[in-house]
Order: C-alpha cells, then sequence, then structure tokens
C-alpha cells in the first residue's frame, strides 16, 4: 500500500477537525466529556494553529484518501519557575492514523518528518504527550526515540 505523506493545506482542517474529534469521543476517561461547542473550538483552535507560523502540520494519503494527520510546533520553553534557560523545542500536539490503516508505521513516518522538521529549525529536543495506558501508542513513541522525563500522573476522585 502505497502512503504519501505532505505538509497540510487549509483544506485538510475540516478532515483533521472531524478525526480528532472522533478519537476523544472514543477515547476518553469516564471524567472526561467533549464541551456543547467542541466543533466550533476544534475549528477555531485549528485555524488558528494553521496561520502561525510555528506551526507544522503532516497529512498522510492511501490512495488520495485521508490516513492521518500530525500537528505540531517550534516554540521557546521556559521553565517554571523561570530559573533555567529558555530552549527552542519541538512540541507535537498530536497524531493520528485512521484505525483500520494503523500498523502499517504511518504514524512513525509522520513522527520522523516533524522531528526532522524541528531539527532543522534549530529546536534542540522534542517532546510529546501520549497516553501511558496504549501499549501500541507506547511502542511507536519509544522506537521513535522518546522517553518518559516527568511523569505527570492523574487519579480520579
Amino acid at each position: 500500500m502505497e502512503i504519501s505523506i505532505r505538509d497540510w493545506n487549509r483544506t485538510d482542517l475540516k478532515q483533521i477537525q472531524q478525526a480528532w474529534l472522533e478519537y476523544c469521543r472514543n477515547v476518553a476517561r469516564a471524567d472526561m466529556f467533549l464541551r456543547e461547542n467542541a466543533e466550533a473550538t476544534m475549528k477555531q483552535w485549528l485555524n488558528d494553529r494553521f496561520q502561525q507560523p510555528e506551526c507544522i502540520g503532516f497529512v498522510a494519503e492511501s490512495q488520495r484518501a485521508f490516513a492521518g494527520f500530525l500537528i505540531g510546533r517550534i516554540d521557546n520553553w521556559e521553565s517554571v519557575p523561570p530559573v533555567i534557560e529558555p530552549r527552542r523545542i519541538g512540541i507535537i500536539d498530536a497524531v493520528y492514523v485512521r484505525e483500520d490503516l494503523r500498523k502499517q508505521k504511518i504514524g512513525s513516518r509522520l513522527i520522523d518528518l516533524a522531528i526532522e522538521t524541528m531539527r532543522k529549525a534549530n529546536a534542540i529536543a522534542v517532546e510529546t504527550t501520549y497516553e501511558a495506558w496504549n501499549d501500541a501508542s507506547n511502542q511507536v513513541w519509544h522506537r521513535a526515540g522518546f522517553a518518559p522525563w516527568m511523569v505527570h500522573a492523574y487519579r480520579i476522585l
């Protein structure tokens, strides 16, 4: 199966929005609910990100059909409290691959392309957030060279 990856364009935003919201509907924990205005909020967020020069986006296609996406950005990281020198880092906000196309290295290819793009933009590191309980997600990120740095723990009350 031929998979191509290209830079995102404005016409991709609706499909990215639909895929991301559907994913959120299906994987949310018992304490997580989509906002009533989630569609409009997501549309605005994507439009804003698309216009920001520090943001990157890639779309994967299989036989010219949408297969997945990656959205990220390159930014200066500041510590809290601000006692460490700022660093230029890449941040991968979201990676999504259609369920029927998973386990074909599409996510890995999107991540590799984002890392290379961020490296060329002089980022010294790349960070992301992913679901710790998802074994497939863990494997993809570990194969891409990511390792836990700080653990963000969560407890439902």
